[in-house]
């Protein structure tokens, strides 16, 4: 193997890590007290032009679901249905397990938003992919 495809081996073992790595910090923002999630929204809210609490937690699904998606399908590109399953997988878990949680509440709004947000990063990928392969062909 020459050393452009030790790099593109590296690469994709650490976008891999950092996939497995977003899970767990999405499970731990998800699933740990509801506290933890608006002192976040008020340390980025000056940023993000001040959204209203219900309009950041809309984005927040999308944007975390699509960088999760988007980081799997990059990390495992020839295995679409293991990547769907992980993404959509995490998403209906994770709210329902927001069920049991004392100060949290799962509801399907939410695991849609996040399941979309997930597919639009697992698209993300495929198509980034596919351009940069193309790109890489001889004409």
């Amino acid at each position: 193997m020459h050393k452009s495809g030790m790099d593109r081996e590296i690469v994709t073992k650490l976008i891999a890590i950092a996939a497995w790595i977003t899970i767990i910090a999405i499970a731990y923002a998800t699933l740990t007290h509801v506290g933890f999630v608006y002192a976040i929204y008020f340390k980025l809210s000056p940023y993000l032009m001040r959204p209203a609490m219900q309009t950041y937690a809309h984005l927040e699904h999308v944007i975390a679901f699509a960088i999760l998606g988007a980081l799997f399908g990059f990390a495992y590109p020839r295995r679409l249905i293991l990547v769907c399953c992980i993404v959509f997988g995490a998403a209906a878990l994770l709210e329902t397990l927001q069920t049991v949680t004392p100060d949290r509440h799962g509801t399907l709004i939410d695991a849609l938003e996040k399941m979309a947000g997930g597919a639009a990063g697992i698209l993300f990928a495929r198509t980034a992919r596919r351009l940069w392969s193309a790109k890489d062909r001889p004409s």
